[in-house]
This record gives C-alpha cells, structure tokens and sequence, in this order.
C-alpha cells in the first residue's frame, strides 16, 4: 500500500507539472527573443530585379531578413521627380506580402522614368540603415481620365487672363521646376496691387484641345465621380487658387465668355502647405448636375489674393497646379 501511495504521489505531480509547463506554452504576445534577444541582421536589403517597367504592369518587391520581429521603415525617393513611397511594418522579413512597390506616390509628386533611391531603417535596431537602387523605365499608369497635365503644348485652347497685368513674368507652364506630374505643371504668380479687386488673374482650358467637344467623364453620374488635381504652394500667405467648371449653356460646342454658366465648390481652396498636394471632389459636392457634367466645355483656375488678410501694399501671392483628372466612385489613388 505503500508504494502505491509513493507511486501515486509521484503520478500527480508528474501530472501538475506537465500541466503547468503547458499552460506557459500558451502565450500571445511578443516573445522574449523579440523584447530582449539581441539584434542579428540575417540577410541584407535587396531589391527583386534592378528595373521596372511599371506602364506595362511590372512590380518590384524588396527582402531583408532579421532574426526576429523588428519595426522597419521602407523609403523609395525618385532622384528627378523628388517622388516618395513610404511602407512600414513589424516582422521577421521584408518580402512579396509587405513589401511591394507597383510605382505609386504616397503623395505628389509622382514618379517617372527615373533612378530611385531606396533606403530601409531599424529604428529600434540602433537605427540600423541599409540602401539599394531601382531604374523606374515609366511612371505608374493610374485608373483615371486625365483631363490635363501640360505635358503637351495646348495651344490656342489655352487662354491666359492677365487682364490687369497683375501676374508676373514668372506665371505659364514651367519645366524648370519639379512638377506633380511628368515635366511640366502651370504656375501662377501675381499680386492684386493694381486694381484692389482680389483677383490676379486666370487660364482657361478648353476640351477641344484634346479632340473633344466636351470633357470625358468615367460616369454619368456626378455623384460617382470625382475630381482630382494636384495643388503646388510654398506657404505663400494671402493665397487663394479657385477652379471652375463652365457649362456649354447655349450648346454651341465651344466656351461663350458671359454666357455659359460656371460651377466651382464652395469655398475654394485656401493655400497653406508646402510642396504637392492632391485635392479632390466629388462633381456632386462642386454643384453638378448629370446634364450640365455631360457638357462641360472649359476649366477655368484662378489666382485670388485674400485681400482681407494682406498688408497694405498686398503681398505677391503663387500657386502651381497639375495632373487634373476624373476618377469613378473615390479619389484618385496614388
């Protein structure tokens, strides 16, 4: 009887014990080789091919191994454009799943056929940074009707407003400066300090320029689709940029100045950040209707000195503006 007290005893504690051990087998959270184990880099940044030609639908993905869990920081830069992509993450590795570039901006500028410069950082590994390179033959082709990037000579379809001749010499289309989109974007400076009517000036752009009476819209429906453009600012203060869309009221096919009628949103756009930016709205917030979006014949942008807030004498006020498109049922995505 003894021994089978003895042997039972033993039998239980076996049990108690295994149960325990098992019980801290169940653990969710982060394991102690990633909270306290020392950093080993196991296999360096590295891109899966030198080029990509992203027109024709070709990706690019970066690896790099650690021998455990650590937060990594991904930056693709375009050495022409100034373009940037930024991806993040928390894993072991950098592969297919987490580390994919198809060409797209986190924000403007986009890319374009270019070298890149990417960089990988360990901001918890002693802010670890390794480097590589990737050839960008072609910028991304994005879901969207482009309606105009200046890319092209416009001609006689573009019509510059200086009616005061408030605008300086360095208002047009530049190619000098890094753009939104491609090479070129239209850049407006000017100061309402002739005639105080806070107007400075405008362009118009007519739809005939591309071969077409009106703009292409994806949809008939302005509540599906959505306006987009890219807004250039070096936090000039006092600087107000407005676009409107004119309507072919007397459906003659062209602009008639003083008759057809305009929609613009409410509000403009109030300028006060630095560098690109990509504004969009829907044609229904702008106030259209599905007829008047099927006969828009112009776009007009201005650039408007916020006279309320400028010192006297007022202050010159600039503003660039690229890449406007239509995209259906959400903003364009970069």
């Amino acid at each position: 009887m003894k021994n089978i007290a003895k042997y039972l005893s033993i039998l239980l504690l076996t049990l108690a014990v295994t149960a325990c051990q098992h019980e801290t087998d169940i653990f969710d959270g982060p394991s102690l080789v990633d909270q306290f184990g020392e950093f080993r880099l196991v296999e360096s940044l590295a891109a899966s091919q030198p080029q990509a030609d992203f027109t024709n639908g070709e990706d690019v993905f970066f690896t790099a191994k650690f021998n455990k869990s650590v937060h990594w920081e991904l930056t693709i830069t375009g050495r022409s454009s100034g373009a940037v992509k930024f991806i993040e993450g928390l894993s072991e590795e950098l592969n297919l799943e987490n580390a994919l570039w198809d060409g797209g901006a986190s924000q403007p500028p986009l890319f374009r056929a270019e070298m890149c410069d990417v960089t990988l950082l360990l901001p918890t590994a002693d802010s670890m940074l390794m480097t590589a390179e990737v050839e960008a033959l072609s910028g991304k082709v994005y879901d969207a009707i482009t309606l105009v990037d200046f890319e092209k000579d416009l001609g006689s379809s573009l019509f510059l407003g200086n009616f005061e001749f408030e605008l300086s010499g360095e208002t047009g289309v530049r190619a000098d400066l890094a753009a939104g989109q491609g090479e070129k974007f239209f850049l407006f400076e000017g100061t309402d300090g002739v005639v105080s009517n806070f107007f400075c000036g405008l362009i118009r752009i007519d739809a005939q320029f591309d071969g077409n009476t009106y703009f292409p819209t994806p949809s008939p429906d302005p509540a599906d689709v959505y306006f987009n453009t890219f807004l250039w600012h070096d936090k000039t203060p006092h600087t107000i940029a407005v676009v409107q869309f004119f309507i072919d009221t007397n459906n003659d096919g062209k602009f008639t100045d003083g008759v057809d009628q305009s929609r613009q949103l409410a509000g403009d756009y109030p300028l006060d950040h630095e560098g690109w930016k990509m504004v969009s709205n829907s044609m229904e917030e702008i106030g259209l209707t599905a007829a008047e979006m099927a006969k828009i014949v112009t776009i007009q942008v201005l650039l408007i000195s916020n006279k309320n807030t400028q010192p006297n004498p007022p202050l010159p006020v600039r503003f660039g503006i690229d890449f406007l498109t239509f995209t259906s049922g959400k903003a364009l995505e970069l």
